[in-house]
């Protein structure tokens, strides 16, 4: 018998050996003994700490929990739309402006370029939200043009080099180690 459980696009595999029943219907006692254990997943990408000291300049904190199953609307593939929603505190509906399908859809390449999960810390925003986060007036995050994020365990560096090969424009912030993608029309 075999479980399969996937975690934000990560799959893991578990498989047990259980014996066959006795002929009488009694499940023989060396059964628990036989089981195989369940593989240890071990990080693809895991952080070199003797890297040049740009290299190392990741988001340090783990993926976020378990993903909430939801029925939502589906932004792509490994996106929800409500990672994209505006996360003031109530000064809109969430949705100031629509999403870019163009944006949506580079994003979803990004991720599947990058093989592994991308974080979206801001998607669209409005004017509100915008001035309390310093955005410019005319932030490409109030029209739905734009989104901040990162992808543990990769460097803001690279995200914005596969980003920038995939037609995105990027602002990278080394301080914070994340980066701005947008779109232009």
């Amino acid at each position: 018998m075999a479980a399969v459980w996937s975690v934000t696009g990560l799959v893991f595999t578990a498989s047990i050996n259980v014996p066959e029943k006795a002929q009488d219907g009694v499940q023989p006692p060396e059964a628990a003994e036989t089981a195989e254990a369940a593989p240890v997943a071990k990080p693809e990408n895991p952080v070199n700490t003797e890297t040049a000291p740009e290299e190392r300049l990741v988001i340090e904190h783990p993926l976020p929990p378990d993903p909430i199953i939801t029925d939502g609307p589906w932004a792509s593939a490994h996106f929800l739309m409500e990672e994209y929603a505006c996360d003031c505190d109530g000064y809109c509906d969430g949705w100031p402006a629509p999403m870019a399908p163009e944006l949506l859809e580079k994003v979803e390449a990004l991720r599947c370029a990058l093989g592994q999960p991308v974080i979206i810390t801001s998607g669209v925003r409005c004017e509100a939200r915008n001035a309390e986060v310093g955005g410019i007036p005319n932030s490409w995050h109030r029209f739905g043009h734009a989104a901040d994020l990162y992808c543990p365990g990769v460097p803001y560096t690279e995200v914005a080099r596969v980003a920038r090969t995939l037609g995105l424009g990027v602002i990278e912030y080394p301080g914070q180690a994340f980066d701005h993608v947008e779109i232009w029309n």
